[in-house]
């Protein structure tokens, strides 16, 4: 007798091979849930935290000005962590790729967090709260002569200002401009015109932060033995550095290389256009013999409203020194802005 395919010896005899449907609909019913389930796993950890944490939820999101604008979380009360180019608008507001009516808006309802271009420049406190950085004065011709050390002394305001060199320096200016960035303070850069041509991607990154250039020269010479026409020439020369490399001109601002000046060339930048600017408080950074403790003590003992405190970009301890200098400016109840917000009444 033939044997059934579909049988098995069962003990002494022969029964049916019963295939259990039920059985096999689960086993596949466990493996696709096992599939999903490794799938929604694997996307969940290729989705941005930002995607995934309220706290960080951002919608949004597009360019605007060089930088990312973001609605606020739908509760309004979500924080977004932001650096550089970023803006807080309200949900549903409209926003344009220009400096046109939607973010001139934005930046009169204060809801700006962190650096944005002129003309209407903020810069947030660790608190949150906004401070408004004034716009620069443009280079427009000649004007009166004007040598400035210090700002408004009625104002409890300190302004850090930066001197570049002539040389190739990325490491060092990248370092300051980094964490002067993440401690949120703004600060002004006297860039040469040769430091610009050496050095584009940290001038296009201060530029694009928000902070205040201006000019130091272009070759970084004594102002006091060249002459008239070499002095316009180093001026004009920055200028366009400065413009080619960031589109963006140039303060109205002028500071000398080594303070070295007198009546007449405080005379021939006038008539370019520019201000003199000097300082009250010289850290002295640039010199081999100056230590850390010694650039925060200079820039902060004793500090008083409207205090232009001198930097450099080369200094070997300046980029350790800043958390430090900020912390005890800010805890004396100072505001930290730039050039141009000391200046202001």
């Amino acid at each position: 007798m033939r044997r059934n395919r579909s049988s098995k010896k069962l003990g002494g005899g022969e029964a049916p091979l019963i295939a259990h449907r039920d059985v096999f609909g689960k086993a596949l019913a466990l493996v696709l849930i096992f599939a999903l389930a490794m799938g929604a796993f694997y996307f969940a950890l290729r989705v941005p935290p930002r995607l995934v944490e309220r706290k960080r939820k951002v919608v949004n999101a597009l360019d605007a000005d060089g930088g990312r604008l973001h609605a606020l979380p739908p509760d309004g009360a979500g924080e977004v962590k932001v650096r550089g180019l970023d803006y807080l608008v309200p949900r549903g507001a409209k926003a344009r790729r220009s400096t046109g009516v939607a973010l001139d808006q934005v930046r009169e309802m204060g809801l700006l967090r962190g650096y944005s271009l002129p003309p209407r420049r903020l810069a947030f406190k660790p608190d949150g709260s906004s401070i408004i950085l004034p716009p620069s004065p443009a280079v427009a011709g000649p004007r009166d002569v004007a040598v400035i050390y210090h700002g408004n002394r009625e104002k409890k305001r300190v302004a850090l200002t930066f001197d570049t060199s002539e040389v190739s320096e990325p490491h060092s200016s990248l370092a300051i401009i980094e964490e002067l960035a993440r401690l949120r303070a703004p600060a002004t850069l006297f860039v040469c015109g040769g430091w610009c041509r050496k050095n584009p991607g940290p001038l296009r990154m201060a530029v694009d932060r928000g902070f205040e250039i201006a000019s130091h020269s272009y070759s970084h010479p004594m102002f006091t033995r060249i002459g008239n026409e070499q002095i316009a020439s180093e001026l004009r020369r920055t200028e366009e550095a400065v413009r080619e490399i960031t589109g963006s001109g140039v303060a109205a601002y002028f500071r000398p290389p080594y303070g070295d000046m007198d009546a007449r060339v405080q005379q021939v930048v006038a008539s370019l256009g520019y201000a003199t600017v000097m300082w009250d408080r010289d850290t002295l950074d640039w010199h081999p013999a100056t230590i850390q403790p010694q650039i925060r003590d200079r820039a902060t003992m004793e500090a008083r409203a409207g205090n232009i405190v001198l930097m450099h970009t080369l200094g070997r301890y300046t980029p350790d020194a800043l958390a430090e200098i900020v912390g005890n400016l800010r805890a004396g109840g100072y505001e930290l802005t730039t050039l141009s917000g000391v200046l202001q009444p």
